[in-house]
C-alpha cells in the first residue's frame, strides 16, 4: 500500500506555486512536526528560517531521538531522504519552533511553522509523545474546557499571525489535530479570516458546548477531519 513516502517521491518535483497545498501535503508536514528541531529552528517567527532540506540532512547525519518519532527510524530516514531531495518540500523554511514540557501544569506542547516559497504558511502542532504528562493532558481533554496545550496553540497562532503576513493552514495529527482545530475555532475574527483551512488527522473532537458555540460555526466548514478505520483517538468526543 502506498504511503506518504511514495507521495513525496511522486510529487516532489512539483512546487507549491504550481500545485497548491492539499490534504496529503498537510499530512506529510504534520508528521514532520514530530522531528526534534531543538537547536536547529528558533522560537521566534521569521520569514528567513532554516531550510527543511538542511534539517533533514542534519537528522540523517546525526540520528533521531526515538522518543519523538511515531514510526520506525528506518521509515523516518526514508522519508527524510525523500524530503531532502524534494523541490516541493525541501525548499520549505522552518520557523517558530516551540517544544514545551511541564509536569506541574501537565502540559506537553510542540509546534512549528513551515513557510513555502509561495502560498499559505502551514502551522503544524505535534501530537502526544510517549510521556505520562502528554497522556494525562489527553485524558484531561475529556472533561476540561481548555487544557494548557490548547491555550498554547491559540497563543501560538496569534503570535504567528502578528509576524507573518501570509494566510495560514493549520494542522496536526492526534492531539495535534485537536490543537489545530481549537486554535482555529477560538482565534479572533481578524485572524480566523486568514486561516484557509484546518486539517485534523485522527485527533479527538470537543465537548458539546464547543460544538454548539457560534465560534465553531464560523469556521466549521474549513475544518477537515480524517479518521482511519482503526481509529481510537479520532472517534472521541464531537466533531
Amino acid at each position: 500500500m502506498a504511503n506518504i513516502i511514495d507521495y513525496v517521491l511522486w510529487r516532489g518535483d512539483i512546487p507549491f506555486s504550481q500545485v497548491p497545498m492539499g490534504a496529503v501535503d498537510a499530512l506529510v508536514l504534520s508528521y514532520l512536526s514530530y522531528m526534534p528541531y531543538d537547536g536547529l529552528v528558533a522560537e521566534e517567527f521569521s520569514a528567513e528560517g532554516a531550510m527543511l532540506s538542511d534539517a533533514a540532512q542534519y537528522f540523517l547525519e546525526h540520528g533521531l531521538s526515538s522518543s519523538c518519532m511515531i514510526d520506525s527510524s528506518r521509515e523516518d530516514c526514508r522519508l527524510l531522504e525523500a524530503v531532502k531531495d524534494s523541490e516541493r518540500f525541501g525548499t520549505l523554511r522552518l520557523t517558530g519552533y516551540v517544544n514545551r514540557f511541564d509536569e506541574e501544569t501537565q502540559e506537553q506542547f510542540s509546534a512549528i511553522t513551515f513557510l513555502p516559497p509561495a502560498g499559505p504558511a502551514f502551522v503544524a502542532f505535534r501530537g502526544t509523545d510517549s510521556s505520562v504528562v502528554g497522556w494525562k493532558e489527553d485524558f484531561n481533554m475529556s472533561f476540561a474546557s481548555e487544557v494548557p496545550a490548547q491555550g498554547a496553540a491559540l497563543d501560538y497562532v496569534m503570535r504567528a499571525a502578528s509576524v507573518l503576513p501570509m494566510p495560514a493552514v493549520l494542522g496536526g495529527h492526534s492531539k495535534g489535530g485537536n490543537l489545530a482545530a481549537y486554535a482555529g475555532i477560538f482565534a479572533p475574527n481578524a485572524v480566523q479570516e486568514r486561516i484557509a483551512c484546518v486539517y485534523n488527522f485522527d485527533g479527538p473532537g470537543f465537548n458539546e458546548q464547543v460544538i454548539a458555540g457560534a465560534q465553531f460555526h464560523s469556521i466549521d466548514m474549513r475544518i477537515h477531519t480524517f479518521v482511519p478505520q482503526s481509529s481510537l483517538i479520532g472517534i472521541l468526543l464531537w466533531h
